[in-house]
């Protein structure tokens, strides 16, 4: 193993943090009223915290996170509240899921997402998932990414029920609600695609993979999916593989079979048409990333972004999650 995949396999969330250069402190300080209500919480950071609930701590000792984890709460620090609505006036929501070994205040910070959602005016909330036994925040996304203790947490259900609680949410708009994730959260977002397309507007993951073929999709009907993948990248590989290229993990499809699979699904017909290429890495030469999308389906739409020489962070850093956004913003139900 490369000192990278080993490296990777501690957290992906200092490595993040180091290719973006961010500083935490440097974010502005958040209206109070979370989204939706948090109990008293440290905030979360790239290593675990002096204080977590009861449930958590239990989990994080014994290294057998439980079915039986409480309802998803998200501290303030981790959400944006649109405080100047009209009366009857209702917004966007945006839901971004970290990677294996970040956190959602990672999240929040790096991609600026406090100041994205003043400009917008649009909801913002990152939560956090459970702990694993090395300490690490996680997605049960199924088998390929990223349940390495084989922890028995159902977070399709877990974020279902987040995402149902703030699409009733009074000032949340519930045809506009999109998901995004990185990582983990992308196999996270790709997951809940599938369960709950009806209930997102649109959805992008970064880095991440769809299920494979066999997978049936509950309703994605009407769902925007984009797909954005680095073909350099080394930890989720474009070509497809296992994560970290560990043989215990389940194999993932291709970035180009999973856009394919979504195709089917989402009834397209004829082939993928080219877009416009984008220029998603200021550090790549050129516009870099070719653009793949279906233009006639039955239910939804999907596209494929690849990011010619694009490592596993390709969409987090800041013009590249621009472009993320206003593809989904694009979109609603």
């Amino acid at each position: 193993m490369t000192a990278v995949r080993r490296n990777a396999r501690l957290t992906l969330g200092v490595f993040w943090l180091a290719l973006t250069g961010c500083d935490a402190r440097s974010q502005a300080t958040l209206p109070s009223g979370a989204l939706p209500p948090a109990p008293p919480a440290v905030t979360a950071s790239t290593h675990a915290p002096s204080t977590t609930s009861a449930s958590v701590a239990a989990a994080r000792s014994t290294g057998a996170a439980s079915s039986a984890l409480p309802e998803l709460q998200v501290p303030a620090s981790q959400v944006y509240e649109v405080s100047d609505l009209k009366p009857g006036e209702k917004r966007p929501l945006l839901i971004f899921l970290h990677g294996l070994g970040a956190s959602g205040k990672i999240a929040f910070d790096v991609l600026h997402l406090a100041a994205l959602g003043a400009r917008e005016r649009v909801f913002v909330v990152a939560p956090d998932g459970a702990f694993d036994s090395q300490k690490r925040q996680f997605w049960n996304a199924g088998p390929a990414c990223c349940n390495f203790d084989h922890a028995n947490v159902d977070d399709v259900a877990r974020l279902g029920a987040l995402i149902d609680r703030l699409r009733a949410r009074a000032g949340v708009d519930p045809a506009r609600v999109y998901l995004a994730g990185h990582s983990n959260g992308g196999f996270m977002t790709e997951r809940l695609a599938c369960a709950f397309g009806d209930r997102l507007a649109a959805a992008a993951s970064l880095s991440g993979a769809a299920p494979t073929a066999d997978i049936t999709c509950d309703k994605p009907s009407g769902l925007a999916l984009l797909e954005v993948h680095g073909d350099a990248d080394e930890i989720v590989r474009y070509a497809g593989g296992r994560v970290f290229d560990n043989a215990s993990l389940a194999p993932f499809p291709s970035a180009e079979q999973g856009f394919q699979d979504w195709a089917k699904r989402f009834g397209c017909s004829g082939s993928a048409q080219s877009g416009t290429e984008l220029d998603l890495d200021p550090k790549l030469p050129g516009t870099e990333t070719s653009v793949e999308q279906f233009a006639s389906c039955a239910r939804g739409s999907v596209a494929l972004w690849t990011v010619h020489g694009g490592s596993h962070y390709v969409g987090t850093g800041q013009q590249a999650f621009e472009a993320v956004w206003r593809f989904l913003s694009a979109h609603h139900q």
